[in-house]
């Protein structure tokens, strides 16, 4: 904002920067109101291994029902979210962001995160399912992206 307001004083209307604001993925933890570089375990990283992504997301806080004693700073996320589970939050804003994308956990495919969350929420999927599919459809996202550093030394 601070450069905006910079542009309005010195009467620069042409260039002015534009401003993103975007969702902050929970950290892993609990009480992780976004991911930690500084906590390694509390994120996925690009140069994660599978059995890294795994690990992380089977150990993943992954309440079931609003936990009151979590704080998390509301101010941090666009949207109302009162069951604040880091595992739905990489479902909704990482699986589910490409358009088109299907999730497939417990048995089941699911074609939204809304349907993920209540089949969760209302114990028809396991948080053990719920984990598995998500470690397999984020490994698959990072798959590409570690067989291009793989291959190519000029990207490392």
């Amino acid at each position: 904002m601070l450069a905006r307001d910079y542009c309005d004083a010195a009467g620069r209307k042409k260039g002015k920067p534009i401003i993103l604001s975007h969702h902050m993925l929970y950290g892993l933890k609990a009480g992780q109101a976004k991911m930690s570089k500084s906590d390694p375990d509390s994120a996925i990283f690009m140069e994660d291994s599978t059995a890294d992504v795994r690990r992380k997301i089977r150990g993943a806080y992954c309440p079931r029902t609003a936990d009151a004693a979590v704080a998390r700073d509301a101010e941090m996320q666009l949207a109302a979210d009162d069951l604040k589970n880091p595992c739905l939050d990489y479902v909704r804003h990482v699986v589910f962001a490409a358009p088109g994308a299907t999730f497939a956990a417990g048995g089941a495919t699911f074609a939204s995160a809304d349907a993920v969350r209540d089949a969760f929420v209302g114990g028809a999927l396991s948080e053990a399912d719920l984990k598995d599919g998500l470690a397999d459809a984020v490994d698959a996202l990072l798959a590409p992206v570690r067989a291009h550093f793989e291959r190519d030394a000029r990207a490392a």
